[in-house]
């Protein structure tokens, strides 16, 4: 008889105290805890993407990256200007190159974090981004295989 009387009080305290944890914490699909779709998931990390980058997720959950997001490979032939638009990002992979201003300032060189302007010699594997559209970019020496990330034209 004393067994069942300990067991029944047993029984009774771990279910007090898992009544209290479930109150205290919330339980799943409640107004403080709620449940969630994942479309609705999928719904808001489309929209931070498109504030971010204009990338967004596709129906099968991966992320899609915004158009111009990537790196492209682009040949330039000796003599040739590759221009950079606004933002856009070059990296030397192969080749030689001067920078090549047609206004003032320069390229940023993130790697080394200098300004480049017209002459100075644009650096193998080094990432350069154009801060301006007007007319900056590098005039290849020896012919070369860049990296772009962004706008860009050749002259």
């Amino acid at each position: 008889m004393k067994s069942k009387i300990i067991a029944g009080i047993e029984i009774f305290v771990v279910t007090a105290a898992m009544l209290t944890a479930v109150t205290a914490f919330g339980a799943a699909g409640t107004q403080d805890d709620p449940l969630v779709s994942k479309s609705y998931v999928d719904d808001k990390i489309n929209q931070v993407l498109e504030i971010v980058n204009g990338g967004s997720v596709s129906a099968d959950g991966n992320i899609a990256p915004a158009a111009g997001s990537s790196y492209q490979p682009v040949y330039v032939s000796v003599g040739q200007v590759i221009v950079g638009g606004e933002g856009t990002e070059l990296i030397l992979r192969s080749g030689k190159g001067n920078i090549y201003i047609e206004g003032v300032d320069g390229l940023v060189d993130t790697t080394t974090g200098k300004n480049l302007t017209t002459g100075d010699v644009a650096s193998a594997n080094h990432l350069m981004i154009v801060p301006r559209d007007d007319g900056r970019g590098v005039k290849v020496t020896e012919a070369a295989w860049f990296l772009v990330k962004g706008d860009y034209t050749l002259k």
